[in-house]
């Protein structure tokens, strides 16, 4: 019963690297606690004409239930309007794309995407299309990059090179992106919404890998549908981050929930752009906790171990660690099913030192849904982790908080990033 999306890596630098694990968990579950930085909808647009927030939904989103049968759960939907660049004019807003704090880039199901735009394929040096393998811990998503023109609330990031999943122009997928994942992910159906956009704390999606080296089996030059072959890729011409490419407010961005006790139907909550850009995303009386700047981790110590490969991401659907002493669903998910809910407690530690204990709730993930099947919020989902070393903080640590997350490099009163804040 794991439906949970999986885990995309963002590849190490060779020189100077950057390895960050980037779950993309989009149906599921979780669990969550509260912390004195309650959250709220944004409500002022600054100091300046500058709408820099748009309404966040968690519901069942547009598969509505995912491959395995069960619901989604616990993801986090924004809207996006996608332009053509060749006529600004020509735009379509698409609907449930994941917010994803552990990802970088605008990813579109093609499914999703109007023909009528006519995004520009990108090219390589050769005039060959460009195409790139996204993985997964579960699976894996081929597409192409096309440039479009992004506008959410009133940012915008033009000439965006964004991944547009299972276009059916660039079917046949190469062997070394097939083996990288179980299963394909290239429909709405198997990737739980029409797209992601990831806001995490790097710029790029993949880094110095792939500028650096073609192994990585990342981007590929295709010089006709059925014969691509992996290449490298500079980073201005990489997937982006679109928030670093606003011309203002590109410093990071807030993802604000309302607490949760149990289930519901449905939460609202807002994502901010920018920190300490305008008057309404100050930084406030959070706690900073600066990651490492070449994995992307912080340290979370549970149950006297440490999780040096630690992680806040709005993408994963639940909590993710590993732990013995509590009952597994009998059905081999991973998920864990104690026969009451159990109140836990970890300590979250920053590359600064900064460290704070989070308390959250491990429930019955069968018994919850035998007797919620509308809902699509649980904030008491947990499970195993394919990483031992790692504890994912998925989105049910996110009900009751507004959690920043600042871009590597940017500029922002509680100093650069990256880090992430809450």
């Amino acid at each position: 019963m794991k439906y949970s999306k999986g885990m995309i890596m963002r590849k190490p630098y060779l020189i100077g690297g950057m390895l960050i694990v980037c779950a993309l968990l989009l149906s599921g579950c979780g669990g969550g606690g509260s912390s004195s930085n309650t959250s709220s909808s944004s409500s002022s647009t600054g100091s300046s004409a500058v709408v820099n927030y748009v309404p966040v939904i968690v519901d069942s989103g547009p598969a509505a239930v995912i491959a395995a049968g069960y619901p989604a759960v616990n993801e986090p939907f924004v809207s996006v309007t996608i332009c053509a660049p060749a006529d600004p004019t020509n735009c379509q807003t698409i609907d449930h794309i994941l917010v994803d704090t552990g990802s970088y880039g605008l990813r579109i199901l093609s499914s999703a995407l109007s023909p009528s735009l006519a995004l520009t394929q990108r090219t390589d040096a050769s005039g060959n299309a460009v195409t790139e393998c996204t993985t997964f811990a579960d699976g894996y998503s081929w597409g192409t990059i096309k440039t479009a023109n992004l506008q959410i609330g009133s940012e915008t990031a033009n000439g965006l090179a964004v991944q547009i999943i299972g276009d059916p122009n660039y079917s046949s997928i190469p062997e070394s992106c097939t083996g990288t994942g179980p299963a394909s992910e290239n429909t709405v159906a198997t990737f739980g919404s029409n797209g992601v956009i990831g806001v995490g704390p790097f710029a790029q999606d993949c880094g110095g890998a792939c500028a650096q080296s073609a192994d990585n089996d990342v981007y590929y030059s295709c010089a006709s549908p059925t014969s691509c072959q992996p290449i490298t890729m500079s980073l201005t011409q990489q997937v982006q981050n679109p928030v670093s490419l606003f011309t203002t407010d590109n410093n990071g961005v807030i993802l604000s929930l309302p607490a949760v006790s149990g289930g519901a139907i449905s939460l609202s909550g807002t994502l901010t752009f920018g920190i300490g850009t305008e008057s309404n995303n100050g930084l406030g009386n959070a706690q900073i906790y600066t990651i490492n700047p070449d994995t992307g981790y912080i340290t979370t110590t549970y149950n006297g171990a440490s999780f040096p490969d630690s992680f806040l991401d709005s993408g994963s659907n639940g909590l993710y660690f590993d732990d013995s002493s509590i009952t597994q669903c009998s059905d081999g998910s991973g998920f864990y099913c104690p026969a009451s809910t159990l109140s836990l407690s970890a300590v979250n530690t920053g590359q600064n030192g900064a460290s704070g204990s989070i308390n959250f709730t491990v429930g019955n993930v069968d018994t919850f849904f035998d007797a919620n099947q509308s809902d699509a919020v649980y904030s008491q989902l947990a499970g195993t982790n394919g990483d031992p070393a790692s504890f994912d903080w998925g989105l049910p640590f996110f009900y009751g908080r507004n959690v920043y997350t600042a871009i590597q490099g940017s500029s922002t009163p509680g100093g650069v990033g990256p880090y992430f804040a809450y």
